[in-house]
């Protein structure tokens, strides 16, 4: 008779069973993580793209200024950008600096950074008189929106 308890316990149980097993799967669903894995994966491509792009128009525009081709150094300018800054002052600009801190020696190695939807690059240039850093602002469309000059801060003294 025992047997007849467990099967009449089972048959009591199947509504219950039934009625889980007919719930929405809506109503407790979660989203798969690799759903969003995968959509970070593809913005972190993206923007790992154009960070190089970055990259890449930062160092054109370094070697037109060290070979005194101002216009080739301002081709990549947004239109804010060029409006600002035609290749006559940033020529006159990278002159001062040359004049004020002697002959560009090398450059140092760049590093690259993303804030809001701007991509940055800044590199070291070492003259012979003084460093400086040169940064670069590049747009989403692979423009320069932003180019800055600032002293490098001494090496710490031992």
């Amino acid at each position: 008779m025992p047997r007849l308890s467990v099967a009449a316990a089972l048959i009591a149980a199947l509504p219950a069973l039934a009625f889980g097993a007919a719930q929405s799967p809506a109503a407790t669903e979660k989203p798969h993580p690799s759903t969003s894995a995968h959509a970070n994966a593809v913005a972190g491509q993206a923007n790992a793209t154009r960070l190089e792009a970055c990259d890449d128009l930062s160092a054109k525009m370094l070697n037109a200024l060290e070979k005194g081709d101002y216009k080739t150094a301002t081709a990549n300018f947004d239109l804010r950008m060029s409006a600002n800054l035609d290749a006559k002052k940033l020529g006159q600009v990278w002159m001062s600096m040359s004049s004020q801190f002697g002959a560009l020696q090398s450059r140092g190695f760049p590093q690259a950074t993303m804030y809001q939807d701007l991509f940055i690059v800044v590199t070291p240039l070492y003259f012979e008189k003084g460093g400086l850093k040169a940064q670069v602002v590049c747009t989403m469309h692979d423009k320069i929106a932003g180019f800055h000059l600032q002293p490098l801060a001494p090496a710490p003294s031992n």
